[in-house]
């Protein structure tokens, strides 16, 4: 169907518009002086979202173009509905507002169409499907709509140096060991045993208990034996006690001469266990013989260094030998080791080669949620997290945020898929799986990002910025009189007892201790205690690299069959573009500290340094200091951390803080607003609500009016101003606002 256009009646008229059948000029409804229009900010992100609702009925062609749509497209049609209304200065028409009808609503009587009408429209379908789980390499909407495959880039990830440190130590029930050989001929006879020592502290994946008993020869180790079995890569371990107790007896004498050693005994070819090098600690030979050391208490310390390679194994052993007499009877040397005690440890600076991965860029992981969810492409505009290469005049400051998972971290995907093999042979990729709210979530927490709904040129679009940005601090809309009926009340929620940062994953791990890691969750406490109020900013996707490294170490290559605890986790990097490069990069220290953190281990190979919760805190500091404005000389005190709280780091141009540190509120940016509401009235009329809903162009970016400040004159007759929370325009107007710092 064409566009129709009647004669315009009066100072209002509505249009209808389907995507397929075009646009209507439609007969005035009745009761359309009683719609219902409300301006909100979303609490959680903080955009401003226009509400609009009627119980209108539609008559004459307005009716049978509804019918219509109803009878060929069903409950599902896009029916758009515009309200114009004539500028009272020049008569041109202009765009009062627009929103979607609810068909499921239909009702009809006399020949009057009922049907219920919201603003809708792409906030109303987000809000409906921001909760849904899905993959995002899928060629499809939820509704099936086509969708253009997924596009990914590669970074370079150099690898984090980790220390790990394992922990073996004697315990009651295995306080001693026995061994013996013997011969009926004379011959020399051999063994081991590995030391019982039990672990109880796991940081290398590959380490275990040494079991009693676990006998073997004096060339070949047994699987009972290792404390480290088996090595994937070269590895550099430091085994080191400061005391190892044990006592040596001998229980058979029948024997030409005989030895007792304690030693570190590498092993290779895999599990056959070939013994490759003793290192010894103790020696009978060296303190008097067998009989020398003959129900002798020792104590002994060793601190060695040994390298294995691929391959490879390790094992604290006893061992023995003697050459037996030559007598008519069998001949034996028996040997009890008892009073066994101490512990011994296994350090290592544990390093592996650089990889790629595969990543999603933040701006287009955006896009992408949201058009799966809403159909609609290309409807994500974000000047923070935009790039040149996307059509940006600048890279924002969250541009090179990079989403991963554990799949692509490994080196997995989902080509090629194996065709040949044994049928268990199988590609085990799963696709990077989110949600919208989560992402929202997790940028907010990270980024302090926000999120509203616009509409440029009839086509809305979601906005993504730094949250100040819907806290401009212009002011955009000036209500030309006095307000009335002024209530102030505290606005209670912005006052924060206690404060939560970082994220909902990291810290503890299986692999290794978790204590060098900073990227997991910090508790804050501040001055307030007359309300029980806790500012929350957790992250559902990760930031520690310990995580990803940990992933990162288990490679698709060596380890196609084995799933790990990160494989479906998402993480997310902080990265950087070098143009002469393919691929992306992880920022250091050097990218954005003025000097190297401190605090941490090897902070050469440390990233996602500006993903800390000390410096999450900072980005939030300005909420957070609207309940502090009056306690100036109080802090911000450290509560707790599932995180290595002891990393110090400097932003440049920034003071130096520390994880565990305590903030005083005097060093918190300013406040853009108090925590005090202002409700009053305050006349809608038409040059108002233009205001309300038009745009300025400050510094040369274009921002909507209702993320700035409202000006009035107030119950005093002095000029004051605040930020727009909620405003009802229809009848006296009543208005919400936050009243703004100044």
């Amino acid at each position: 169907m064409g566009t129709i256009n009647p004669a315009y009646k009066d100072r209002v008229r509505y249009e209808l518009y389907h995507n397929i059948e075009g646009t209507l000029i439609i007969d005035e409804p009745e009761g359309w002086d009683s719609d219902e229009k409300e301006y909100t900010r979303n609490k959680d992100y903080h955009g401003v979202i226009a509400k609009f609702s009627n119980n209108a009925k539609y008559i004459g062609n307005g009716a049978d173009f509804i019918n219509m749509i109803d009878d060929l497209y069903g409950v599902q049609a896009d029916l758009k509905l515009t309200k114009f209304e004539k500028h009272p200065q020049t008569d041109v028409w202009v765009v009062v507002y627009s929103g979607y009808l609810d068909l499921s609503t239909k009702e009809i009587q006399d020949g009057k169409v009922s049907v219920k009408f919201n603003s809708g429209g792409l906030e109303q379908a987000l809000k409906s499907r921001e909760s849904e789980n899905v993959e995002i390499d899928r060629l499809t909407t939820i509704d099936g709509k086509p969708l253009p495959e997924l596009k990914t880039e590669t970074m370079l990830l150099e690898g984090r140096r980790i220390f790990l440190k394992s922990t073996w130590e004697i315990n009651d029930t295995a306080r001693y060991e026995f061994m013996g050989v013997r011969s009926s001929d004379g011959n020399t006879r051999g063994m081991t045993t590995g030391v019982p020592f039990q672990l109880v502290n796991r940081s290398h994946e590959e380490v275990h208990s040494i079991l009693p008993g676990s006998n073997a020869s004096e060339g070949q180790g047994t699987a009972g034996m290792m404390f480290f079995a088996i090595a994937e890569r070269q590895r550099n371990l430091r085994v080191m006690s400061d005391s190892f107790k044990f006592r040596p007896v001998v229980n058979e004498s029948d024997w030409q001469w005989a030895f007792f050693k304690v030693s570190i005994t590498t092993f290779y070819d895999g599990s056959s266990f070939i013994v490759k090098d003793r290192r010894v600690l103790f020696d009978s030979d060296a303190n008097g013989g067998m009989w020398g050391v003959n129900q002798r208490n020792f104590e002994i310390a060793f601190d060695e260094m040994i390298t294995l390679e691929s391959g490879e194994s390790a094992s604290i052993e006893f061992f023995m030998k003697a050459d037996l007499k030559n007598t008519s009877g069998s001949e034996r040397f028996y040997l009890t080791i008892d009073n066994l005690g101490g512990k011994f440890t296994v350090e290592e600076d544990s390093f592996y080669e650089q990889t790629k991965s595969k990543f999603v860029l933040a701006h287009e992981l955006a896009e992408r949620l949201v058009a799966i969810c809403t159909n609609q492409k290309d409807a994500v505009y974000s000047e923070f997290l935009g790039r040149t290469d996307i059509g940006y005049s600048i890279n924002g400051p969250g541009a090179l945020t990079g989403n991963t998972h554990g799949f692509w971290v490994r080196g997995f995907d989902k080509l090629p898929v194996p065709t040949v093999g044994p049928p268990e042979v199988v590609n085990l990729f799963k696709p990077l799986t989110t949600t919208f709210k989560d992402f929202m979530s997790s940028y907010a927490a990270v980024w302090n990002l926000g999120m509203g709904i616009e509409t440029i040129n009839r086509r809305e679009r979601v906005r993504l910025e730094s949250l100040s940005y819907f806290y401009n601090f212009n002011a955009t809309i000036k209500l030309p009189n006095q307000i009335k009926n002024v209530k102030r009340s505290c606005a209670a929620d912005y006052y924060y007892s206690s404060l939560e940062f970082g994220y909902m994953q990291g810290g503890e791990y299986e692999e290794a201790m978790g204590l060098d890691e900073y990227n997991a969750k910090s508790t804050f406490t501040t001055i307030i205690n007359r309300v029980k109020n806790t500012y929350t900013q957790l992250s559902k996707y990760r930031a520690d690299k310990y995580g990803q490294e940990f992933a990162r170490r288990k490679p698709e290559t060596l380890n196609n069959t084995e799933d790990t605890a990160y494989d479906d986790h998402i993480f997310i990097n902080d990265l950087k573009k070098n143009p002469v490069e393919d691929f992306y990069r992880e920022r250091k220290w050097q990218d954005d500290f003025m000097e190297a953190p401190s605090g941490i281990f090897s902070p050469e190979t440390a990233t996602n340094l500006r993903f800390s919760p000390i410096n999450m805190f900072l980005r939030h500091a300005w909420v957070i200091a609207s309940g502090m404005i009056k306690y100036p000389t109080d802090y911000i005190r450290y509560g707790s951390s599932t995180a290595n709280s002891a990393l110090k780091t400097k932003l440049i141009g920034g003071l130096q803080y520390s994880e565990n540190g305590n903030i005083i509120n005097s060093e918190l940016p300013r406040p853009r607003f108090k925590p005090e509401w202002i409700e009053f009235e305050h006349i809608c009329d038409f040059e108002t609500m233009r205001q309300v809903e038009g745009s300025s162009v400050i510094l040369g970016k274009t921002v909507q009016n209702f993320y700035g400040l409202v000006e009035f004159i107030n119950e005093k007759n002095e000029i004051e101003k605040g930020f727009l929370f909620n405003l009802k325009p229809n009848g006296k107007g009543q208005w919400k606002l936050l009243t703004a710092n100044r």
